[in-house]
């Protein structure tokens, strides 16, 4: 017995193709903006947490936002942010730093989450090529 013939045709595959590609710089867009806010409040612990005496080094944290996201700088202008940060002259000593670099390192999962959120609200948003 010989079996039927099946006929398959794809369709929207280009559509496809071109729809992941605006997608993908959608989300390249959106991601930046996210990332952005946990640098944000990830300043803002660190402005909590450095010892204060002035507040002098609290109000040098500071947020650069850039195409690629945001970076946090600490200790412009103050001359004793390394004591405090790195350690000496009364602070805990610490190679990786103790408030900035620690505070960094924790935003890892919020991070995660902030590109995630920025990828399911272009997907949410996209409006897909039709074949």
């Amino acid at each position: 017995m010989a079996r039927p013939l099946v006929d398959v045709k794809v369709r929207g595959v280009a559509e496809l193709a071109a729809g992941m590609k605006m997608l993908e710089g959608r989300i390249d867009r959106r991601a930046p903006e996210e990332f952005a806010h946990v640098a944000q409040d990830v300043a803002g612990d660190v402005r909590s947490t450095v010892p204060r005496l002035t507040g002098r080094l609290a109000g040098t944290v500071s947020v650069d936002r850039s195409r690629d996201g945001a970076s946090i700088t600490m200790g412009n202008g103050v001359p004793y942010a390394q004591f405090v940060e790195y350690g000496g002259r009364g602070h805990p000593r610490s190679a990786q730093g103790n408030y900035l670099y620690p505070a960094a390192m924790d935003a890892g999962p919020r991070l995660q989450d902030a590109g995630e959120q920025a990828a399911r609200r272009e997907i949410g948003a996209m409006s897909w090529p039709s074949p």
